[in-house]
């Protein structure tokens, strides 16, 4: 009798300890596999904004427009804005980082800041831009991350730019 109540503290003691062990390492599963699981969140969503902006700028081989790059990121409210033709063409060289083409002369890095002194250029000056709507339209998507339209959008300037190039030919 005596043995079958030490036999049963021994078989109780080992089913708790098992239990707690048990219990104990499915917690510390459970904590791991969450952390996992935020993490790769995190992480996907850090590389999805990265994404957003990612250059294809290749400054190796020299194309991408420094001067231009230079003068958006100086420009204050208050100085003198650019010429209608030089926002046309940075925003189009911005636009070069985002699109696959066979030619592309210059680019310009897209970054959010560029895009908000883009803006305010625009915005402070639209009585100096013939295509001021268009700029405007363009750069606010861009703000947003939309660049589902970029090709489209650097087409379109192509074409003012081709127009008013060819408008003035014909004056020549």
């Amino acid at each position: 009798m005596k043995w079958i109540r030490v036999l049963g503290l021994v078989v109780l003691t080992a089913l708790l300890s098992i239990g707690g062990t048990y219990l104990i390492m499915e917690k510390n599963y459970e904590k791991e596999t969450s952390k996992v699981i935020e993490n790769e969140l995190d992480s996907s969503s850090k590389e999805d904004e990265k994404k957003e902006f990612v250059s294809t700028v290749d400054s190796t081989f020299g194309w991408e427009n420094k001067v231009h790059d230079k003068m958006t990121d100086e420009w204050k409210s208050g100085d003198e804005p650019f010429v209608d033709n030089l926002v046309e063409e940075v925003i189009q060289q911005m636009a070069h980082q985002k699109i696959i083409a066979d030619e592309k002369e210059g680019s310009i890095m897209i970054t959010p800041e560029r895009i908000d002194i883009l803006i305010q250029m625009v915005e402070e000056n639209k009585d100096k831009y013939e295509h001021y709507e268009t700029y405007l339209d363009v750069l606010k998507r861009w703000k947003k991350g939309d660049f589902s339209t970029v090709d489209k959008d650097h087409n379109v300037l192509m074409h003012i730019q081709g127009t008013k190039t060819n408008s003035l030919a014909g004056l020549a």
